[in-house]
């Protein structure tokens, strides 16, 4: 194609066969940069998800462990009135008044006794 006086020539690649361009670096390099920016909000995003639920699970056990705590303060209050201390060594120490009998029963019997009980 001759070129006339005043015209202007558009560049044509000899091998454009497919209508389709080769990449060039800087499109390369923009790739890699989104592909990498996509990558880290993704692990961003994974990581706030597991700390969302180590965040929940640690509510969960602070709400049990207040519960202990508010178990063992009962328990504290009570621990020096004469009705606790009889009951503990009544229980743990089977001990008795004197003008008492202590039946020891087997446990399976005494669960026996417990669910009928629950029945009535």
């Amino acid at each position: 194609m001759a070129k006339k006086k005043g015209e202007v020539s558009t560049f044509e690649p000899k091998n454009t066969k497919s209508g389709k361009k080769r990449p060039t670096a800087s499109g390369l390099i923009a790739l890699a940069v989104i592909v990498l920016v996509i990558a880290y909000f993704v692990v961003s995003g994974i990581k706030i998800i597991k700390l969302n639920q180590e965040k929940e699970e640690a509510e969960a056990r602070k709400q049990e462990l207040l519960h202990t705590q508010e178990d063992l303060l009962a328990q504290y209050e009570n621990i020096n009135s004469a009705q606790y201390i009889e009951r503990l060594a009544r229980r743990d120490l089977k001990l008795v008044k004197s003008n008492e009998l202590l039946f020891i029963l087997p446990e399976d019997t005494q669960e026996r006794q417990q669910d009928g009980e629950a029945e009535d």
